[in-house]
């Protein structure tokens, strides 16, 4: 059994064969195959190659866990059995001398997939409105953020507007293009997943208005072309200070869901936030706000993308709860 060597690095090959070496089960064997396999093809659709020294950090792994929770609803068995075979593969590359240290070690796994919601799992009006005020600001920058500050700073708060007020996904906000959005009608559509049904989120004035700044921002030279499939949150090369551009597919270059979160954290701490709030934080106040604002289990399953009702049964238990000890 061996991995493409044309589509996969060496030593994720070796890896794999070190296992059979060592007399692990074919079935074993296999199941390692198919995590890493669906790990490194995460490293390539977030348009990195498999030497980048990002995808040996701790925060490119974690989002790759986020993702599996967040967006494939995996439970926390299937999730446990992927960090393993990822922390045995990073193991193997200390081993080999390939890395210094591994990355995965640090990882601690958050059980929410079925523990109970607490209040720390999510962010309060006052946390929400320190971040929102402080990203138009110069506060905590350095020299080299206050250069591009300009640039990023409609940009940030177009995205952290769509994941506090509604809930989206850092797959999702990545993935929208031009196409998805209509600045005159105020909505947003949501591109399906597997078996899923398209959403259309309908935005304020002012959200459409505050992500049409963004959009005008942006130098017309590499602006995403209106109601083409051009990715409409674009990367940021600070070096150079200007957007950057994917001369592969002769288009804007996409944000990626690694580079979001990092901006995420960035803003968070210069809000004087309590470390470790992200997206997830962001989305789970915006479904538990919508269940309060809206009993309706199927509307509030559609506007946020849930695969299933069963999702919200520890929102609705946290609900209950809130309201005993506030009657």
């Amino acid at each position: 059994m061996s991995m493409d060597q044309n589509e996969k690095p060496v030593w994720a090959t070796e890896f794999i064969l070190d296992l059979e070496k060592r007399g692990r089960r074919e079935s074993t064997v296999k199941r390692y195959q198919y995590d890493l396999e669906d790990y490194l093809a995460w490293i390539r659709v977030n348009e990195y190659s498999y030497e980048d020294p990002e995808v040996l950090k701790t925060d490119f792994i974690q989002t790759y866990l986020n993702y599996l929770m967040e967006e494939r609803s995996y439970s926390f068995r299937t999730l446990k059995r992927v960090y393993s075979v990822l922390k045995q593969y990073h193991q193997y590359l200390v081993l080999m001398k390939r890395i210094p240290h591994n990355p995965v070690a640090s990882i601690t796994l958050d059980r929410l997939v079925e523990d109970a919601f607490t209040e720390d799992m999510f962010i309060t009006e006052d946390e929400r409105q320190r971040l929102i005020e402080t990203v138009p600001t110069e506060t905590g920058l350095t020299e080299n953020q206050l250069k591009a500050h300009p640039y990023l700073s409609k940009r940030n708060l177009g995205i952290l507007t769509l994941l506090l007020d509604h809930g989206l996904t850092l797959h999702e906000v990545s993935a929208i293009e031009m196409r998805h959005l209509s600045f005159i009608q105020h909505e947003l559509k949501i591109e399906p997943g597997v078996a899923e049904p398209e959403r259309v989120i309908q935005l304020t004035k002012e959200q459409s208005e505050m992500l049409y700044h963004y959009y005008e921002s942006i130098p017309a030279a590499v602006r995403p072309a209106q109601y083409s499939a051009d990715p409409f949150f674009v990367a940021f090369d600070f070096k150079r200070l200007t957007y950057r551009w994917n001369y592969e597919e002769n288009r804007p270059k996409r944000l990626t869901e690694i580079a979001i979160q990092k901006m995420i954290r960035q803003e968070v701490k210069r809000a004087g936030l309590r470390k470790g709030i992200s997206s997830q934080h962001f989305r789970r106040t915006a479904i538990y706000e919508g269940l309060k604002a809206n009993h309706d289990i199927q509307d509030v399953q559609y506007r946020f993308g849930l695969k299933t009702p069963l999702t919200l049964k520890r929102y609705l238990a946290y609900l209950e709860k809130d309201r005993i000890s506030t009657s």
